[in-house]
């Protein structure tokens, strides 16, 4: 083993103190103090100390036994009273520990550290489903989900790992070792001789393999991340018969990963060899100079039995402690990466949320709106333009034109001060986001569909909808293939409604949309990714909708917005033209060139 220069320990021990180890129990157990409050706190502090207490003093009445089996040999006379005595309190001693270590078994170690979990499960889950979706267009779902599923369950095993193991044993050791000075100093220092070295070990071991621990780990989320990127792109894997190549990448990242596991492992098992040895010579010294001493008549049988067994209970827990150190260094390296990732994301806050729309018409209007996704390059260039109350709208023109951004920006997904988009005469960013989404509804290209029964994703758009009105939704949206399902609504769709095709997904989203009724209707290219006899019927059901309402749609398929009231051409993120069909067919501008191009392709 390389050795490792003091002054260069001591600086990577503050150094893991202060950025990781340190960071991530300060943020453990700050959550649980302030869910359990303060005073709860301090009281199971003083409760696993007694209970600590309570454990040790068995040794303790052992060798008042033994001391009275010494007087007996010496004397000649056995004490019954005092045996008994000692019996006695060994009964109680046993009775309270059981009672009292149930109490703080289950009452403290396991009922906090589940209510812990629930509400740390609880309070990010309520913020990773309030995330901004500019936030959430940053992050990958997948390190979303392991981490946040890895980072919520440390706060139920760390936790119930300290209140278990960690501070009962940790209490036990310094409570034993302010009996054995107060018994025999000597002895004391003698049995204890080796746990400096011990705690130093630790020490080192720790400073050598927490970073490579954790560097480790990261290895294995990109080895998970192949895997998630196959499974999430299946088909496009297949077909391009990617199986072999991602199947070598993945052996090559878990291979590696093996060996270098191996060798921390294999640096752990040498610690624990140094941990057996020092605590095999402790029971040596213990024997050689208490045997000394006894012989000298300095000390009694009793006491020496109490200070050979008092060794198993300092140096075996702190042993366990020292063993369970790979586990810690994984568990604190989960909870580092749990705060790293939900800690610092903007949330979706809705800070007008008694500020809500009433009596809506729907008149909506974009005065000099600039925008873009990062600093350096607009989506939206001085865009204005108005839509009148019950009006159908088209936008068109190329991919990346702002088409989609528009309808991002009226539901504020994001929210900027250098614009002024208006809902009646409203500034759009003092009406609570609730409301205004409530108002509204997308049917776009790809419709997400929930991992549940037709009828609960249906429900979504109107919760507690009966019977009748979910059958009438979907008998108006042309979805009647639900009633052939042997269980109807009550079908499990699975993720993303693969027991479904592309027409009857898009069909279930219209039925959800005439449950929803909303005043404004936005279609997303709604219809451009169904071949032309479905587009047909989805159309249909979608023109049944949009009568009496504000509509805005956004289109690739010109054909679909022939009869609209008013069409807005996009190019560069400004409207270049804007006018209905025919008359922007008759100006013979850019409208006119795109669709001649689309009634070539029909």
């Amino acid at each position: 083993m390389k050795e490792m220069n003091l002054q260069n320990l001591i600086q990577n021990i503050l150094k893991i103190g202060k950025t990781n180890m340190y960071t991530a129990l300060k943020k453990l157990f700050s959550f649980y103090i302030n869910q359990v409050g303060k005073k709860m706190f301090i009281f199971f502090l003083f409760f696993w100390i007694f209970t600590s207490f309570l454990a040790i003093l068995e040794p303790l009445l052992f060798s008042q036994v033994i001391k009275v089996i010494e007087e007996y040999l010496k004397t000649d006379t056995f004490n019954t009273d005092r045996f008994v005595e000692i019996l006695i309190y060994w009964a109680m001693l046993i009775i309270s520990s059981v009672g009292l270590n149930f109490i703080y078994r289950y009452y403290i170690a396991d009922l906090t550290c589940l209510t812990n979990f629930r509400e740390i499960v609880k309070s990010k889950w309520s913020e990773v489903l309030q995330m901004s979706y500019s936030e959430y267009l940053t992050k990958k779902t997948w390190s979303l989900y392991k981490n946040f599923d890895r980072g919520t369950s440390v706060y139920f095993t760390f936790l119930f790992f300290c209140f278990k193991d960690l501070f009962k044993n940790v209490s036990s050791v310094l409570i034993i070792i302010i009996i054995m000075l107060c018994v025999d100093v000597r002895m004391t220092l003698i049995s204890l001789s080796m746990l400096p070295v011990m705690v130093w070990l630790w020490i080192y071991f720790n400073v050598k393999t927490y970073n490579r621990q954790l560097q480790l780990h990261k290895k294995w989320d990109k080895a998970f991340w192949v895997l998630w990127d196959v499974l999430n792109n299946f088909l496009v894997s297949k077909a391009l018969v990617l199986e072999k190549k991602f199947i070598k990448k993945l052996h090559w990242e878990i291979d590696y990963i093996d060996r270098e596991q191996k060798k921390l492992s294999f640096v752990w098992s040498f610690s624990d060899i140094y941990v057996t040895l020092l605590i095999a010579t402790s029971r040596i010294l213990v024997l050689w100079f208490g045997t000394y001493y006894l012989v000298q008549w300095e000390i009694s049988f009793a006491t020496l039995f109490l200070f050979f067994s008092y060794l198993g209970w300092v140096y075996f827990p702190l042993s366990f402690i020292f063993g369970s150190l790979k586990q810690i260094q994984k568990e604190l390296s989960e909870a580092q990466k749990f705060h790293e990732e939900f800690d610092k994301f903007s949330m979706d806050i809705d800070e007008n949320s008694e500020n809500k729309l009433s009596d809506v018409k729907w008149d909506i209007s974009f005065t000099n709106v600039n925008f873009g996704y990062s600093k350096d390059k607009n989506i939206l260039n001085d865009l204005n333009f108005s839509i009148e109350p019950w009006e159908k709208v088209a936008f068109v023109w190329n991919t990346w034109a702002g088409k989609s951004t528009i309808v991002n920006l009226l539901l504020r997904f994001w929210d900027i001060d250098s614009w002024e988009i208006t809902v009646d005469n409203q500034n759009i960013n003092n009406i609570s986001k609730a409301s205004l989404r409530n108002h509204v509804w997308v049917v776009m290209q790809d419709n997400s569909l929930y991992n549940t029964t037709i009828r609960e994703n249906l429900e979504y758009a109107k919760e507690g909808a009966t019977y009748e009105e979910l059958k009438d939704a979907l008998s108006k949206a042309e979805a009647n293939f639900v009633f052939d399902l042997e269980k109807w609504i009550d079908t499990v769709i699975w993720e993303r409604g693969l027991k479904l095709s592309g027409w009857e997904k898009q069909r279930l989203n219209i039925a959800r949309l005439f449950l929803k009724n909303p005043e404004i209707l936005v279609l997303d290219e709604a219809t451009s990714a169904l071949d032309n006899t479905t587009e047909r019927l989805i159309q249909k059901a979608l023109d049944k909708i949009m009568e009496n309402r504000t509509a805005i749609i956004i289109a690739h398929r010109l054909s679909t917005i022939k009869h609209v009231d008013k069409i807005f051409v996009l190019e560069h993120g400004a409207i270049i033209e804007s006018w209905n069909y025919e008359s922007l067919m008759k100006k013979g501008g850019k409208f006119s060139e795109l669709a001649s191009a689309d009634h070539l392709s029909l």
